[in-house]
């Protein structure tokens, strides 16, 4: 099914805004951690250990969203995963225990695994062409939304309020992207039942990853966005917290900076989004080099972030530090696009996601954590600033081995379109 250009918009805003949810459910409690102490007597370490409780399943369950989006309805798929997120983040409102508010965000983790690797095949198909990553940047813009709607609201409405009232926006919008003339997918599956299908997922999926794997540039992109997600994710766990504790700032002033942060992010994932394209018009591996060049200028403005005293000089940090690390989104989107084999696109992106999440986000806020139990919060700080520079050299090698991998991945959907 070939889509109009409104219609493709149209699809594209109700992804963007199912993001947004997704990501506001994600980060409803950075801005209530008291609330948290104050009502289950947790400290640190339990406070950092639910984002891990929150990323374990969400991770594992995208490799299952990932096959089941090669395979059946993509619209369903990401439908299923919304009504699980917004009736398991409302739960958690009626817990009375941290053993109770860790399922819950276990659950919301799990459902919201459906979303990224499916919409991003969706969007990949809709705008394939030289400005598909621009077009993945405004559906990614959900995320910085999502993160300033999700702090604003436990801001406004502390906890466990916040999290109820963040569970209706997403079953509104699982309805209306039922509605949605989302294409099907360029290689369905011969049909099956439900059970069917969960019976031979292993089997199916680690066939695809083995497929996957193979293909070096993919390995040397999983391998800098796994530690990129570890340094993204503990930065913004612990973000608010490090500058009300360790910086002195007030609640007001800390979340203002924070707020600010989230839209240089919004404007570093527009600006990342098009300046990929245009090096890609130049450049094979393009969209590549503009994420390595991205986070090498992240890296100074981390340290200076950790440095410099509360003041002008922190909220320039602050923001351009997140304003260049989100660059990488919508080219990590559309390079995955880019290397996968025809009929696993969708398994691509999960696979992507699934290694960022389980080896980097999951442990982050944890070990940032740990870390500032035993020292402090400004020296556990420097952990994911040190994983950055990390990320940046092996993104970069990625870059050398891109043109013969994207190259092959052509020649398979080519022969495919010919029926060889």
């Amino acid at each position: 099914m070939t889509q109009s250009a409104p219609r493709s918009t149209q699809i594209l805003v109700v992804l963007a805004l199912i993001n947004l949810v997704a990501y506001a459910a994600r980060n409803s409690l950075l801005a209530v951690y008291p609330d948290l102490t104050l009502r289950y007597g947790i400290d640190y370490a339990q406070i950092g250990f639910l984002q891990t409780v929150f990323m374990l399943p969400h991770a594992i369950a995208t490799l299952g969203f990932g096959w089941a989006g090669d395979r059946y309805d993509r619209r369903r798929v990401i439908v299923v995963g919304v009504l699980i997120t917004s009736v398991a983040g409302a739960a958690g409102a009626l817990t009375t225990s941290y053993e109770g508010l860790a399922l819950s965000r276990a659950v919301v983790g799990f459902g919201t695994a459906a979303i990224v690797p499916v919409a991003n095949s969706i969007l990949g198909q809709l705008f394939n062409g030289p400005n598909k990553a621009s077009r993945i940047a405004i559906f990614n813009l959900g995320l910085f939304f999502g993160g300033v709607a999700g702090v604003a609201t436990g801001m406004a409405l502390g906890f466990p309020n916040v999290v109820v009232a963040l569970g209706v926006p997403g079953i509104l919008l699982a309805v209306v992207l039922l509605r949605q003339p989302v294409p099907t997918h360029p290689e369905p599956s011969a049909a099956s039942s439900l059970t069917q299908g969960l019976a031979v997922f292993t089997k199916k999926f680690l066939g695809d990853a083995r497929v996957l794997l193979k293909i070096r540039t993919l390995r040397w992109v999983i391998a800098s966005t796994t530690v990129m997600a570890f340094a993204a994710g503990g930065l913004g766990a612990w973000f608010v917290e490090f500058l009300e504790c360790e910086k002195g700032m007030g609640k007001g002033g800390a979340s203002t900076l924070f707020g600010l942060a989230l839209f240089g992010g919004l404007a570093g994932v527009l600006t990342g989004g098009r300046i990929a394209d245009r090096l890609r018009t130049r450049v094979t591996a393009g969209r590549l080099w503009t994420i390595v060049i991205g986070v090498s200028l992240t890296t100074p403005f981390v340290a200076m972030s950790i440095l410099v005293p509360a003041g002008v000089g922190l909220y320039i940090a602050g923001v351009a530090t997140m304003f260049f690390i989100s660059w990488y989104h919508a080219p990590v989107a559309a390079t995955v696009d880019d290397l996968a084999p025809v009929g696993r696109s969708v398994a691509a992106q999960g696979l992507v996601i699934f290694t960022m999440h389980l080896l980097g986000t999951a442990p982050s806020s944890w070990v940032i954590g740990i870390v500032s139990k035993r020292w402090s919060l400004t020296d556990a700080m420097w952990v994911p600033t040190v994983a950055l520079g990390i990320a940046a050299v092996c993104m970069a090698v990625a870059a050398t081995t891109f043109a013969a991998d994207a190259s092959r991945a052509r020649a398979s959907r080519t022969s495919d379109e010919l029926g060889l």
